[in-house]
């Protein structure tokens, strides 16, 4: 209760925007999903199942497992799954694609001088010391620049261009016109070697969004509120269509993780992978 005659005051300093990293997504979660089922023959939510009563509660009289509060009151809760190979956020696929683009593919480096580099860094802190932000370097600027440079100068790779197909295809075309199609493992790995003060200086903030983190290794579940499911007049439990679509991604999930340990050829392995990777999609 606030005294009579108090000031009270509250002072928003900026927002922040980044991504959840496999930790975080992990951390907050209550309860990993791997069972593509959702209720027992008695009509009771099955354990890891994608209607698990640790995430929530649609029932009036009955309490979520995880925090004891009715469905009136429980916030919901996410769960996960763990994906068997990374896929592709689709939301940040041309991100990804400009980064492949303006970073070395061996050591991660942007292909440009230590001195170029310097001097960008130093307009960009005057930038923050004058403005408080970012403005004039970018992802367009460091681009076009990083264009001319078909070898990195900091290890001597050469760097060969990447083309985009939609929603999530990488092709890499090669000296000799071959081309290597970069599967997300291939480009998780890449990202991975960015190094933090090249983030900052295309104006991304490393503690927030590692751009690693573009590319999925776990899956967050969304709590039941945004997937209730509701029972017709028939009698029968019809369930929400995220629902329908995360038991299609938990099944061919087990599919590929069933023939990766059984050594199943490449090709049959990266067909899965590629029906994951759609149905994430």
């Amino acid at each position: 209760m606030a005294l009579v005659g108090a000031e009270v005051s509250k002072l928003v300093h900026g927002i922040t925007f980044g991504l959840f990293s496999p930790s975080i997504i992990r951390k907050l979660s209550v309860a990993e999903v791997f069972m593509a089922d959702t209720y027992d023959e008695d009509g009771v939510s099955i354990t890891s199942g994608l209607m698990d009563g640790r995430f929530g509660t649609l029932e009036p009289r009955q309490r979520c497992q995880t925090c004891g509060n009715t469905a009136s009151i429980c916030p919901g809760h996410f769960g996960h799954v763990e994906l068997a190979v990374p896929v592709i956020h689709p939301s940040f696929a041309k991100l990804i694609h400009k980064l492949l683009n303006m970073t070395c593919r061996n050591c991660g480096r942007i292909p440009l001088t230590n001195e170029k580099l310097e001097e960008y860094n130093l307009k960009i802190e005057n930038e923050r010391n004058t403005l408080g932000f970012q403005t004039s370097f970018s992802f367009k600027n460091i681009g076009v620049k990083t264009k001319k440079n078909l070898t990195c100068p900091h290890c001597g790779a050469p760097n060969y261009k990447i083309k985009f197909t939609k929603p999530s295809s990488y092709q890499e075309y090669l000296e000799d016109n071959s081309v290597n199609m970069l599967t997300p493992s291939m480009i998780r790995e890449r990202l991975e070697r960015i190094l933090d003060d090249d983030l900052k200086l295309l104006g991304l903030d490393p503690e927030a969004a590692r751009p690693e983190w573009t590319v999925l290794q776990v899956l967050p579940v969304p709590p039941v509120y945004v997937r209730p499911s509701i029972t017709l007049e028939s009698g029968i439990r019809s369930e929400d269509d995220l629902t329908h679509k995360l038991v299609d991604i938990i099944r061919i999930n087990h599919r590929v993780r069933e023939n990766i340990e059984a050594g199943a050829p490449a090709l049959l392995v990266q067909a899965l992978s590629e029906l994951l990777q759609y149905h994430v999609t």
